[in-house]
């Protein structure tokens, strides 16, 4: 058990830790949080971030794309595509009142783009229904911090990536992580793996709910094996003076200080993510995926 959760913690450090990648990165402006359809009744919300974009439909499944590079294409729209074995494209172009997407057919070519394809509205809204702010608000913030963290980890210093992951996780800024913040990250990671293999939105609300409490268990879990100074919660020193990376663990971590070759990115790394949840699933009492 002891060993369980030196690689639960470290797999939080190292499924965020690709090598650098060729430089792709949306436009400022187009990201953030859209709303196609009403404010008050979402049909799909699109939440793009320097290096990745998420479709979270209403009903239906929701998905996670990391950006593999992008390009600027005819009609003023950037191109995104994805690092998935499909090379999903999209299509985005800044408007006046707010963005407008195209998903182009599989067998159009890059230099063939805008073409024809379906537009797809999105705005900005101050706010979006109770129910999907529970169900996306946490998750999304974790999505928001991935680029920061995918960066710092990327330099193949163990101390800085760990700074990045905890800047996010340390929710009261105290410097040390209590169990219900270690509880938080987990839960994060556990919506990133859901969202990077697609999931409906149920599978999502279950899965979170049902492990709200045991991702508390977790934490106490976590905290009791590092806490070296009593103070039940658990700080940086603590983690580092364990031994950090723990030793046998398979992956980028336990290759440091080299971790993953260059043309590695987090789309290889989402393996380790997916590793992450389904020995947090058993813990939390939720199904394997």
């Amino acid at each position: 058990m002891m060993r369980s959760r030196h690689v639960v913690l470290a797999a939080l450090l190292a499924a965020a830790a690709p090598a650098a990648a060729q430089q792709a990165a949306l436009p400022e402006a187009m990201q953030g949080l859209w709303v196609a359809g009403e404010c008050a009744a979402p049909e799909t919300l699109l939440f793009a971030t320097t290096r990745g974009w998420a479709r979270l439909a209403t009903g239906g499944e929701q998905r996670l794309w990391r950006i593999a590079r992008t390009a600027t294409v005819g009609g003023g729209f950037t191109l995104a595509v994805a690092e998935d074995e499909d090379q999903t494209r999209l299509l985005l172009r800044a408007t006046p009142s707010g963005l407008e997407l195209r998903e182009p057919p599989e067998k159009l070519a890059d230099t063939e783009l805008p073409g024809d394809a379906p537009t797809t509205s999105f705005r900005r809204c101050a706010a979006i229904p109770a129910a999907l702010s529970l169900l996306h608000g946490e998750g999304l913030s974790f999505l928001a911090a991935l680029d920061g963290i995918e960066a710092a980890c990327a330099t193949g210093d163990a101390a800085v990536c760990l700074d990045s992951v905890w800047s996010w996780a340390d929710v009261s800024g105290n410097g040390v992580l209590t169990a219900a913040e270690v509880s938080r990250l987990a839960r994060g990671v556990a919506y990133a793996v859901m969202l990077s293999e697609g999931a409906e939105a149920e599978e999502i609300a279950a899965a979170l709910g049902a492990g709200a409490l045991g991702g508390v268990a977790i934490g106490w879990a976590l905290i009791a094996s590092f806490d070296y100074d009593g103070s039940a919660s658990l700080s940086k020193t603590e983690v580092m003076q364990d031994r950090f990376p723990p030793p046998g663990l398979a992956g980028a971590v336990a290759a440091a200080p080299s971790l993953p070759a260059p043309a590695v990115s987090l789309a290889s790394q989402l393996g380790a993510l997916k590793g992450l949840f389904e020995e947090l699933a058993p813990l939390l009492g939720l199904p394997g995926r």
